[in-house]
């Protein structure tokens, strides 16, 4: 086979163009296997990291990071039950007061402590009445539970004097005034309470009392 000079200039052009071409390849898919290399000795090195603050990696569709927060601790419900039966142990309904209220045309009582004309003061005003708590509509154990709470709140505020609405019981069953009766049984349990008196006719009359706080 006869080859030219100038056919065999062009061949030898064409294996060198090729080989440029090989190499330039080459260094092309040397690059992106050292680009990946980095990238997953990065991921790597990620990884550990999160590992090392408690992160969690969960795969799916695509990989997400959660991290692993703590759990909340209990309720203790427990612990809320018994608080819950010493308070209501703390305000009996069978006892009776009769002995200790102040014979006169309004109910009223004042502690040991107290001078005979406490409740008289209170009930004309002496201390500027500062909190009401309402009761209407709520049953025994849900209001013993809340004059319990007003009291401690009311006391806690700083409030001297304040007012307790019970009703005088036209919309409970029979329209017998169950709150009316156990309110102040309740009020001469607590040693917080000083004095009480029923509210004048303009603030509530015989559906509400005036209460005086220990300071």
């Amino acid at each position: 086979m006869n080859v030219d000079k100038e056919s065999f200039a062009s061949l030898m052009s064409l294996k060198e163009q090729l080989k440029v071409k090989q190499e330039e390849e080459a260094r092309i898919a040397a690059e992106k296997e050292q680009k990946r290399k980095e990238a997953a000795a990065k991921a790597h090195e990620f990884e550990n990291a999160m590992k090392e603050l408690g992160v969690k990696k969960k795969i799916g569709r695509e990989d997400k990071v959660f991290h692993a927060l703590p759990k909340p601790a209990p309720i203790p419900r427990q612990r809320y039950a018994d608080e819950k039966a010493v308070l209501e142990d703390s305000l009996s309904d069978n006892i009776s007061i009769d002995h200790l209220l102040d014979s006169d045309e309004r109910l009223s009582y004042r502690a040991p402590s107290m001078a005979p004309d406490v409740p008289k003061k209170l009930h004309q005003g002496a201390w500027s009445i500062k909190g009401t708590l309402d009761l209407h509509g709520y049953t025994s154990e849900e209001a013993r539970l809340l004059l319990v709470e007003f009291l401690n709140e009311e006391r806690k505020a700083g409030h001297r004097a304040v007012r307790i609405i019970h009703g005088q019981g036209f919309g409970s069953a029979g329209r017998k005034p169950v709150l009316k009766e156990k309110v102040p049984v309740w009020l001469a349990q607590r040693k917080e309470v000083l004095a009480f008196v029923q509210a004048p006719p303009y603030d509530g009359g015989a559906g509400a009392v005036y209460v005086l706080l220990a300071p």
